[in-house]
């Protein structure tokens, strides 16, 4: 692909279609799940104005926000539950960098395990993910391994929510090339304010080319005009600002040095419980409004004065209403001031509740299906961490294969060898492992082996042998679990002992 100097500033807010579509929707999921102060100045959004309710009276409730973040909650447990399982890199050439390497894969200490659930918690709130394989730009050409390492010249992976991925193009399934936009704070000048920064890089199976201006920036966070260095507006070329090409880099990997990470869409849990989490948002804040109103009904008895004119019939001018804290007064036939039974917290804490399990549920998080948490008997617990480990091993499945995309761009960023490496594990999850191990080796010896030779044909009794013995050895690399299903194999079963009984006199 050929990058020219300078691309106008329309030709880089271009935008795939479905990108369009979707940047509302995760905007708002990004906003339920991050919460706090950015939740808080887009509350409009969610909390709107009801008809007839004066300004003040809205900001009034507006400023009685309150929100517990239920949905970034739940996708936090999960993912950390999902860091309970193990990760196995078999056929690597070089264990020492793979070592180093996974204890931290970014060149600021992120761990494996912190990758793993980085990578989970952006999937689910926002579907896709993409990960780049990024090496740095050398300032001389390196002559060998250790000169890149004295250069620090080492592999890190950078991670793309798609809510930063404007555009992009697929063949056949594969990603051809990536435009990532991001809007950075520059703050490298002590001496000025600091300034906004847009970035535009493309990544393709060739090249890394990187445009970049300061901008000026909208309420809404749309570019409004390009500055200088100085915060000052530049002027604009043939009636359209343009945004200069600040890097160009071949990579060299041959192939884009991006993999994709995506949930299909009965897993993208973000996507069917943010409507949830919405509800509860607004639950929470008109319970709280009412908690902390002054809750007073206020009522009046207008003075009448006689109809002058008895042929006509007589019509109420109503005139002006009387705003109060519950935005009008009602008018009855007696003045009085009372206090209302406040029936309708009940109501709103029941569906608050309501709501928030339909969120758990959703997710698969424990606890999700019990009606009282508290009296849930054993066996409903356990029906929960059955759900939430069959959930968790499902998504495992899809990401132990995006990491191992990952792991082999690695290997060809290190000139090692990339097509053997394979990443297996995340196939079991929590629960106590040295209870359940025993139970399953008590479950196994009471089990007949001989017998069962004995009564099933060759074949199925094979398929049956190997089938327990998977079950038992849970999360092994796929050398481990072959190196014990020969050995299984070729092993002697002994035959069960059967006591000797004297007769009878």
């Amino acid at each position: 692909m050929i990058y020219p100097p300078q691309l106008t500033l329309k030709q880089l807010q271009a935008e795939h279609p479905d990108y369009t579509a979707a940047k509302p929707h995760l905007e708002r999921i990004q906003l339920l799940t991050e919460g706090g102060w950015r939740l808080r100045d887009k509350l409009s959004s969610f909390l709107k104005q009801r008809p007839g309710e004066e300004d003040e009276i809205y900001e009034t409730r507006l400023e009685k926000f309150s929100y517990s973040g239920v949905l970034g909650s739940c996708i936090s447990q999960m993912a950390a539950k999902l860091t309970s399982g193990t990760i196995h890199l078999s056929n690597v050439t070089n264990e020492s960098f793979w070592e180093g390497f996974r204890e931290d894969n970014n060149g600021l200490g992120r761990t494996e395990s912190q990758l793993i659930e980085q990578l989970f918690a952006e999937s689910l709130k926002y579907k896709t993910v993409f990960i780049h394989v990024d090496k740095p730009k050398a300032l001389v050409i390196p002559q060998s391994r250790a000169e890149e390492e004295q250069l620090g010249l080492r592999t890190n992976l950078v991670l793309y929510p798609c809510i930063q991925v404007p555009m992009w193009s697929e063949s056949n399934g594969k990603l051809s090339w990536i435009k990532v936009f991001q809007i950075l704070d520059d703050t490298s000048d002590p001496l000025r304010n600091p300034l906004k920064l847009a970035k535009w890089t493309f990544i393709d199976s060739e090249k890394i080319a990187v445009y970049q201006s300061y901008v000026k920036l909208g309420r809404k966070g749309e570019i409004l005009e390009l500055l200088n260095n100085k915060g000052e507006p530049l002027p604009t070329t043939e009636g359209e600002p343009k945004v200069p090409q600040t890097s160009l880099v071949p990579h060299g990997f041959g192939t884009i040095p991006v993999a994709k990470l995506e949930l299909p869409n009965d897993k993208w849990s973000g996507n069917h419980a943010a409507p949830k989490a919405e509800e509860c948002l607004r639950l929470e804040s008109h319970r709280y409004d009412l908690l902390t109103a002054a809750y007073l009904q206020r009522t009046y008895k207008p003075v009448q004065t006689p109809d002058a004119d008895l042929g006509n019939s007589y019509v109420d001018d109503d005139g002006e209403n009387m705003p109060t804290g519950l935005q009008y007064v009602l008018r009855v036939d007696k003045f009085e001031w009372s206090e209302p039974e406040g029936k309708i917290i009940e109501h709103i804490d029941k569906a608050l509740t309501q709501a928030e399990k339909q969120i758990r549920a959703i997710l698969g998080t424990g606890g999700a299906y019990a009606q009282e948490p508290i009296e849930a008997s054993g066996v409903s617990k356990q029906m929960d961490f059955e759900i939430e480990d069959d959930r968790l091993e499902s998504y495992g499945s899809i990401l132990t294969d995006t990491l191992q995309d990952v792991y082999q761009l690695v290997a060809i960023a290190e000139a090692q060898e990339a097509e053997k490496l394979a990443v297996s594990g995340l196939d079991e999850f929590g629960g106590d492992r040295l209870v359940d191990l025993i139970e399953a080796l008590n479950m196994l010896l009471g089990i007949d082996l001989a017998r069962l030779e004995q009564v099933l044909t060759p074949t199925l009794y094979v398929l049956i042998r190997e089938r327990l013995l998977s079950l038992l050895m849970g999360n092994l690399t796929p050398e481990q679990r072959q190196t014990i299903l020969d050995e299984a194999a070729v092993a002697e079963i002994p035959k069960p002992v059967i006591p000797e009984f004297e007769p009878m006199e």
